[in-house]
């Protein structure tokens, strides 16, 4: 069980997990990268310093011909296909990998 840094935590096994991001590049989408990246770092300096036995990754994968939702959707399992198997190597490594997506479907 994870719980906040104590002392006795810090000396825990670390837990790596690599969280995989879809998203647009362009701040015309309210779910953009320039919108959304702000709070995921905040977010990942929190969990960095409330569980330090948490060693958490976030990979974005976006790509500024993708303007619109409608551009990304249609592609979107392919991309994340390639790119998850192209740094395969980094996932086996991971005690968990989990894939986020702020795009929703047409």
């Amino acid at each position: 069980m994870l719980s906040s840094g104590t002392a006795a935590n810090i000396s825990a096994p670390a837990y790596r997990i690599e969280v995989i991001t879809l998203i647009l590049y362009h701040a015309g989408e309210m779910g953009s990268f320039f919108l959304l990246e702000p709070p995921y770092q905040s977010a990942l300096e929190d969990i960095k310093n409330l569980y330090p036995q948490l060693i958490i990754s976030q990979n974005i994968v976006t790509d500024p011909a993708w303007i619109q939702c409608q551009d990304l959707m249609p592609a979107s399992d392919d991309l994340l296909a390639k790119y998850y198997y192209s740094h395969e190597s980094r996932w086996q490594n991971a005690n968990l990998t989990v894939f986020i997506t702020n795009e929703a479907g047409t």
